[in-house]
């Protein structure tokens, strides 16, 4: 009887160090794929949405329109063409 219980509490302890173990494992590979975690593959590039299409492109995309002061991105020089704000 006691040794029943003696590996059931050996069993329950070493469940619950596995579990730590993978949680640990899990969040640090978590992170390397985290776009904005230090260490990862951090970006500054924002994403704006082309306001004809809804295609979301980069803050950096060299087609652009400014109107009224406000600054719009878009996935081409078609769209950008057939926009009217």
């Amino acid at each position: 009887m006691v040794r029943s219980l003696l590996y059931i509490l050996v069993g329950l302890l070493l469940i619950v160090f596995l579990r730590a173990a993978v949680g640990l494992i899990g969040r640090a590979v978590a992170q390397l794929f985290e776009p904005d975690s230090e260490g990862g593959r951090a970006s500054s590039v924002e994403l704006k949405k082309d306001p004809v299409c809804g295609v979301y492109v980069s803050s950096e995309t060299k087609v652009r329109k400014t109107v009224d002061g406000k600054e719009y991105y878009f996935c081409s020089e078609s769209c950008r063409d057939r926009f009217k704000a």
